[in-house]
């Protein structure tokens, strides 16, 4: 099990180390990502089951809030969804087909209480750009909360709110200098490689909190 959660990781240093050396230390404008290396991306990402996320500690709730741009009335609303208890009738995020068929046994409260996910939780991201550093830009919402980023290749560190189907979805707003949208998200030692990009592509990645 640990293998195969490590296996997504180890190919994609390869896919980093490849883009490095295509883009001649990062060197060059618009990005140059190879038809092989484009479907190895989409192939990784297709495989991830979800992605451990990060959470922000208790001490640090303070500092990632006010680091997210927000407006007063979002910023107490975000507080209060924080704050409030899990719910145990809420629905399990990792529901699978047979239990969303109708046929399928009923889930007893018991079961339900224990497989309920936890209250909406900070969880810290970093978003950033995996091949030439050339003006891609792209959009990502999570529990509510949106934020437009214009891709480094040292890449932006926030926190966002993961609410209970653990989803976080990234949109393509804009190709640099050609090549595609190419971003790569991380939380914590877990990291994600996402296919090529086009301008308003959406994509989501589950993130799980062990």
């Amino acid at each position: 099990m640990a293998a195969k959660a490590l296996l997504p990781t180890i190919i994609l240093g390869m896919l980093i180390a490849g883009g490095y050396t295509l883009s001649n230390g990062w060197a060059k404008s618009g990005d140059d990502v190879s038809p092989e290396q484009a479907q190895t991306r989409l192939e990784v990402f297709h495989s991830l089951d979800s992605l451990i996320g990060s959470k922000v500690a208790d001490s640090d709730v303070d500092r990632a809030l006010q680091d997210m741009q927000l407006d007063p009335a979002a910023l107490q609303s975000l507080r209060a969804d924080l704050s409030r208890p899990a719910s145990p009738g809420m629905p399990t995020a990792a529901a699978t087909p047979a239990q969303a068929d109708a046929t399928a046994p009923a889930v007893q409260p018991e079961a339900q209480a224990k497989a309920a996910p936890q209250r909406v939780q900070l969880v810290w991201v970093r978003l950033w750009d995996t091949d030439a550093e050339d003006g891609d830009v792209v959009r990502i919402d999570s529990g509510g909360y949106s934020r437009t980023v214009r891709l480094t290749k040292h890449g932006d560190t926030f926190a966002v709110p993961v609410a209970a189907d653990g989803v976080i979805r990234v949109t393509g707003v804009k190709d640099g200098d050609g090549g595609g949208i190419t971003v790569g998200l991380a939380s914590g030692m877990s990291q994600a490689v996402f296919p090529i990009m086009s301008e308003g592509q959406v994509l989501g990645l589950r993130v799980r909190l062990d």
